[in-house]
């Protein structure tokens, strides 16, 4: 075939449908024009008795048949189409769909088809999670598939490292559908192997398991285990820990077990386990592939989550269920003492433990976050 001769640049193999590279821009440029020259003339006309055109259809808005201003909206929404899945970072294309949503030009279903389509092609697309969020906002939270929502934002992070839009929109289902925090555990963990310096992930694991306190959940089946944060106290100490009773006068000792909240004491031990569980992972990472960043900030973040949580151990598991302080025979401040954890053995182990890294960042972060002034 000669080289001058006429070809479609439309490219049909199996199920795909594309277009060879040389053509796309000028099929963006005349989609973006006509596009915009709809959005200007609706504009412009928009209660008046004039009628814009687009591709000879009326635009949508004006004083014509209902039949026309169907006609109107497919044309347009084949040029959206076509935009967005070749530039999907626009937002005037994403608010033009939004407006054929509300006027009931298009059907739910296929627009989070849609959506995904294009996180398919572009995983970094804010536009894309913005637009399925929106679309949430129509629907029932109980006919919501959230595990589909957390699969397509991990596929999404797995294409594009440090995606931190769909670590957002997944934090964002995850604050919709707490009953996915169990899973989350074990999905990031996995992750995290698969991608070890994309610290967005381990981000992502710190937000889960701050919610996963600040909830009070636990997991039934695993709600006693607390052989991950024995091994940490044990290894700060020097001393094997033999039982959860003896992790709790080490690491609280200014409280009575007597008057802890049973619920709030297992979410306690349940939360602070995971963090050492995730102390030993960074532990183990580092002397698999050396040392890293990534490693070394999960690994504070983990100390400074258990430190934390037993210093304000006082004025959270004495709580009671509905979040009102118990009532005892004797005042508060005589229970509870902040200085007897500040001269505890375990936090004295920690701080020593600490003050072994002699980096001046570390000791800079210690005093700051932990309150240690390490010479």
């Amino acid at each position: 075939m000669p080289s001058n001769t006429n070809k479609s640049p439309v490219v049909h193999v199996e199920h795909n449908l594309g277009l060879q590279s040389w053509c796309v821009k000028y099929v963006y440029e005349y989609a973006h024009r006509l596009i915009l020259r709809h959005r200007v003339e609706c504009s412009r006309l928009l209660g008046s008795a004039g009628t814009a055109t687009l591709g000879g259809a009326p635009c949508i808005g004006t004083s014509v048949s209902t039949t026309a201003t169907s006609i109107a909206s497919n044309v347009l929404i084949k040029y959206l189409n076509c935009a967005i899945l070749i530039n999907p970072d626009v937002s005037t294309f994403w608010n033009l769909r939004r407006q054929l949503f509300a006027k009931n030009r298009l059907d739910i279903t296929k627009e989070f088809q849609f959506a995904a389509l294009v996180l398919s092609k572009k995983p970094k697309s804010n536009e894309a999670f913005a637009y399925r969020r929106w679309l949430y906002l129509f629907q029932s939270s109980d006919a919501i598939d959230w595990s589909f929502e957390i699969a397509l934002c991990e596929k999404c992070a797995d294409k594009s490292n440090t995606n931190y839009h769909a670590w957002c929109h997944r934090q964002w289902v995850i604050m919709k559908s707490p009953h996915l925090l169990k899973f989350e555990i074990y999905k990031t963990e996995k992750f995290i192997r698969k991608h070890i310096h994309d610290y967005s992930c381990y981000n992502h694991r710190q937000f889960v398991l701050t919610r996963m306190y600040e909830t009070t959940y636990f997991d039934e089946d695993d709600g006693h285990n607390v052989e991950n944060l024995s091994q940490y106290v044990s290894t700060l100490i020097g001393t094997t820990i033999e039982s959860e009773d003896d992790l709790l006068k080490l690491m609280v000792p200014c409280v009575n077990r007597e008057h802890l909240n049973v619920f709030k004491l297992r979410s306690f031990m349940y939360c602070l386990n995971l963090a050492g569980s995730d102390l030993n992972l960074c532990e183990e990472l580092a002397s698999m592939y050396g040392a890293s960043q990534a490693f070394e900030n999960h690994r504070r973040f983990m100390v400074k989550f258990i430190v934390d949580r037993c210093r304000n151990a006082s004025n959270t598991l004495l709580q009671d269920v509905n979040g009102q302080i118990a009532q005892f025979n004797q005042p508060l401040s005589k229970m509870t003492k902040l200085e007897d954890f500040e001269n505890s053995a375990f936090l004295l182990a920690i701080k020593g433990k600490e003050s072994q890294r002699n980096a001046p960042q570390h000791k800079a972060w210690c005093k700051l976050f932990l309150g240690f002034d390490i010479d």
